[in-house]
């Protein structure tokens, strides 16, 4: 069953008003007609099924089958400080990421990142880049759009890290590999947790001593050289197996 995007403010009652593309999509591409079936999802973990009323030029009106029900998440959440990567790494990063069940994401500008634009290209790219997030979230049919949060630098990034109950940097010079962090005698889920990964030049030791001194174990992806994109699809893929909900006995339902 296709799955489409509503609005919370475009959801009365028992009806729900599709628009922008996916309404275009819906009358042009895909041709549905009164009486088909779809699902809608509000972004923030709820969904139903409902039925096609009317398809006009700009906007689809359905009819809510039942209720709006909410994801059946865990409750842990994963939340990735990206420092900027050059050129278009960012659009391809967002849209694995949010395939891969991220909850929150929050690009920075680090000492050794390429890529600096300044707030304008920022609030451009922000957009864009929930644009993807959406259409990944459609694509892998999870419930839940990842939320989007420019931050400055990597002191915002620490301060906005207070109070998850996991706190990992990767850093390619770190000796200990993830596996068993600080405090843990085995890996367990059920907690949320923060990464900071860096640019391609990685992160400067001043820069990992600060994380360090906040808390924040320092961990290494192993002994090969990696692509900054591959390091971080690497180490979300990781975490969620040890802590997410991709864990042994971890049964998500959508993956949030």
């Amino acid at each position: 069953m296709r799955s489409f995007f509503v609005e919370p403010d475009e959801i009365h009652h028992s009806v729900a008003v599709i628009g922008g593309p996916d309404a275009r999509h819906i009358r042009k591409v895909l041709r549905l007609r009164p009486g088909a079936r779809v699902r809608v999802t509000d972004g923030r973990g709820q969904t139903a099924d409902a039925c096609i009323q009317t398809v006009e030029k700009e906007r689809v009106l359905v009819e809510i089958l039942g209720d709006l029900t909410s994801s059946t998440a865990g409750g842990s959440e994963l939340t990735v400080a990206q420092a900027m990567l050059k050129d278009r790494k960012m659009d391809g990063l967002i849209r694995a990421l949010t395939e891969l069940g991220i909850t929150a994401w929050m690009p920075f500008v680090s000492a050794r990142s390429v890529a600096q634009p300044d707030h304008r290209r920022l609030q451009g790219r922000q957009a864009r880049w929930a644009r993807i997030a959406r259409e990944a979230v459609k694509q892998c049919g999870r419930r839940r759009q990842p939320q989007i949060q420019i931050a400055g630098g990597l002191a915002d990034i620490i301060a906005a890290a207070e109070g998850f109950d996991r706190r990992i940097m990767f850093w390619e010079d770190a000796a200990d590999l993830p596996v068993r962090p600080q405090g843990e005698s085995s890996p367990t889920g059920g907690a949320n947790t923060f990464l900071i990964i860096g640019p391609e030049g990685g992160f400067t030791a001043e820069e990992a001593e600060a994380a360090r001194r906040a808390g924040f174990q320092l961990a290494s992806l192993g002994p090969r050289i990696l692509r900054a994109e591959t390091a971080t699809l690497a180490a979300v893929t990781l975490v969620q197996y040890l802590y997410g909900d991709w864990r042994p006995g971890s049964h998500d339902g959508d993956g949030r």
